[in-house]
């Protein structure tokens, strides 16, 4: 309106691709390149759809059962990680498998095998369903459960997290372990939450703290960018959570005067560029971009 000064769009310095995330559709481009075969993953790669439509395009094709894959082709690990049983029956099918699993992940993985190979029963905190968590549970040989479902007799405990879950919470989950299992000798506690995650729900709440209105960006599947709208809505303020673009309202920013935007670590970086153009145009805003750009989309 004339007479006032424009809303200020503040973009978060850590939005969209975290280095696990980076690093596995890097991956895929180039399997997808360099692989004259079929080229799957089994589930997404990552939790975006739009990455994933994109990979399609690409000639990677998402499979939902293992049993689906054609012996001989090439098999692409996703982020998350996959079961235990299903990595060695892709083996056992004489399949190329490519292990895009994060590292983060991974080293999960292998704090909960190492735990349960030294006898500990592992306590997993995390949600239930999540294919990082399913993952990780099978790392476990039936020795690791999630931590609601741990055995109350259980003696020597070992802890870890979802590599996407709040710190705070994790702190709460292992405090709920203690209490459940009071004739515990021995307790493990390992700090399983991604750094690159703690850091952007960190910036995250800082932003919330100051913005009128605050934008999510990232699929609805995406387990830490739905953990980034519930940090922002904790702080009292507006937050929308968005896949695209189009999913963008001109009344969410009637009177405001500061606007942020984030995205969950698997939001490409064209997603973003479109909801900032979209916010601009509506509202007329300046904007503020914290983010050191990357290279651009890869058709």
């Amino acid at each position: 309106m004339e007479g006032k000064s424009p809303p200020v769009i503040k973009v978060a310095s850590k939005a969209g691709f975290c280095f696990g995330v980076k690093r596995a559709v890097s991956i895929a481009f180039e399997s997808a390149k360099n692989n004259s075969s079929c080229v799957y993953t089994i589930g997404p790669i990552i939790h975006n759809p739009q990455v994933v439509r994109l990979l399609e395009e690409n000639g990677i094709k998402v499979l939902s059962c293992v049993d689906d894959v054609t012996p001989g082709s090439c098999v692409i690990i996703r982020s998350h990680g996959i079961p235990l049983e299903q990595l060695e029956k892709l083996r056992r099918r004489g399949v190329k498998v490519i292990d895009a699993t994060c590292p983060f992940v991974k080293k999960a993985q292998d704090i909960v095998s190492k735990l349960v190979d030294e006898g500990y029963v592992v306590a997993v905190m995390g949600e239930k369903e999540h294919p990082e968590v399913q993952a990780l549970l099978s790392y476990g040989k039936k020795r690791a459960f999630i931590y609601t479902d741990l055995p109350k007799k259980a003696e020597r405990i070992g802890i870890v997290a979802q590599t996407t879950q709040l710190p705070s919470v994790f702190f709460s989950a292992v405090c709920e372990v203690m209490r459940k299992c009071e004739g515990f000798t021995e307790l493990r506690v390992f700090n399983t939450v991604c750094q690159s995650t703690a850091e952007r729900q960190l910036e995250c709440k800082k932003l919330a703290e100051e913005a009128d209105v605050l934008i999510v960006i990232g699929g609805r599947m995406s387990a830490n960018t739905k953990r980034l709208v519930e940090i922002a809505r904790s702080c009292g303020v507006d937050a929308y959570h968005v896949e695209v673009a189009d999913e963008i309202e001109g009344s969410w920013f009637l009177g405001k005067k500061m606007i942020g935007i984030t995205a969950g670590a698997s939001t490409p970086e064209w997603i973003i560029d479109a909801v900032i153009e979209r916010v601009k145009k509506l509202t007329g805003g300046i904007v503020q971009d914290g983010r050191v750009k990357g290279p651009k989309r890869r058709d």
